[in-house]
């Protein structure tokens, strides 16, 4: 309790952040506070700290905002309601809403009920896959049911990822081999493999009020997606762009099953029949969401002022404006869509923002850690 005292009172309304172990982009920061905590991640040591942080900060502020920051945390938060909801003003989902789509194979279904196009999906246990030659249409799509399950975040699995590409049968059976091998054998998804390049990706960002409102939602295109096998399914570059019917299609289904927070939901147009084709739906805002805040709003203010200065809600706010959220050195971004056959013209129609600067934010060590990091981005690819 006196640590967490003496940091607050050093730390006056800096976010105060709460981790397992310490990533580049928080390092040496003077706009937070960082405490690591080994095994937060685990279940039983979060409920503890976390019962015990937000006690204490209480004591320190009017309101308290707890944000999670990835899908594992999303869920430990939302497992652990009935001890954060006593200190916290914004809204934490249900566990009811959360099992509605938490799973890969409980958000086709809920896709089915609200008649929204999505892949063509079998549930399969890994083991019981093994040997086996049935008749299917490769390529295919493999992820575990969910990604951010403990069993899978702690699974011996080398090269983990929440998504495997596996262009043929011998790919498919390496990939469950390599689960039941590494101790994963939890319900996993095999899903058609929709195809096209970036330029057939969405991403949605939403924040939806204590009654269940989206007050701001904003759709990006990405413009360039990793392909380190790590990060698969993460993006280098997202436009904000202006696309209506898909806002409001997501919209129906957030209001719809009663949801609150931030929202992030991976959307893919298919080629063949220009269909949105809905692929998940997380709790918590993207990583990549701050191609929203590029393009002249902020998605943060939507939760401030719902849960903090509790405005009534008057109408839906759509993101739309120009802009382009970069998490590389833009050259490498330009770079790496050449080298792809990606419309390079794309960096220069909008102001491109970055969300971690070493020329914001400054200190000497925090800049250096960045500028080795962006070096790094120039002899590798990413």
């Amino acid at each position: 309790e006196a640590t967490v005292k003496r940091l607050v009172k050093k730390n006056g309304e800096k976010p105060y952040l709460l981790c397992s172990k310490p990533l580049y982009a928080t390092s040496y920061s003077k706009i937070l506070t960082r405490r690591v905590i080994t095994d937060l991640d685990s279940p039983a040591v979060f409920r503890k700290e976390i019962a015990k942080t937000l006690s204490v900060l209480k004591k320190e502020a009017n309101k308290l905002l707890l944000i999670p920051c990835s899908d594992y945390y999303a869920e430990l938060v939302i497992n652990n309601r009935d001890v954060c909801e006593e200190y916290i003003a914004n809204p934490i989902l249900s566990k009811e809403c959360y099992a509605s789509f938490s799973t890969k194979a409980s958000f086709m279904r809920l896709c089915g009920e609200y008649g929204i196009s999505h892949p063509k999906t079998e549930i399969i246990v890994p083991s019981g896959e093994l040997g086996q030659k049935k008749e299917r249409s490769f390529p295919l799509v493999l992820k575990p049911s969910n990604s951010n399950s403990f069993e899978y975040l702690h699974s011996g699995i080398e090269g983990k990822r929440k998504v495997y590409i596996c262009e043929n049968a011998d790919m498919l059976q390496k990939s469950l081999e390599s689960f039941v091998l590494n101790g994963y054998n939890a319900p996993s998804v095999l899903q058609e493999y929709i195809s096209g390049d970036e330029r057939y990706y969405r991403v949605v960002n939403a924040y939806c009020d204590k009654k269940a409102r989206v007050r701001l939602i904003g759709v990006g295109r990405p413009l360039l997606e990793y392909r380190e096998k790590s990060m698969i399914g993460n993006y280098a570059a997202v436009k904000c762009v202006k696309d209506r019917a898909l806002c409001d299609k997501a919209a129906e289904l957030l209001e719809g099953i009663g949801y609150v927070g931030f929202a992030n939901i991976d959307v893919k147009i298919s080629p063949e029949t220009g269909e949105y084709m809905f692929l998940e739906l997380n709790p918590r805002q993207g990583r990549s969401s701050y191609y929203i805040r590029a393009a002249g709003v902020n998605l943060m203010s939507a939760m401030y002022v719902d849960a903090v200065l509790g405005k009534a809600f008057t109408e839906r706010k759509y993101a739309e404006g120009d802009g382009i959220y970069v998490n590389e050195p833009l050259a490498v971004i330009r770079r790496e869509m050449r080298a792809r056959g990606l419309p390079v013209s794309e960096l220069d129609t909008a102001k491109t923002v970055a969300s971690v600067s070493p020329f914001r934010d400054v200190s000497v060590p925090r800049a250096l850690t960045l500028l080795k990091r962006n070096a790094r981005s120039f002899i590798r690819q990413i």
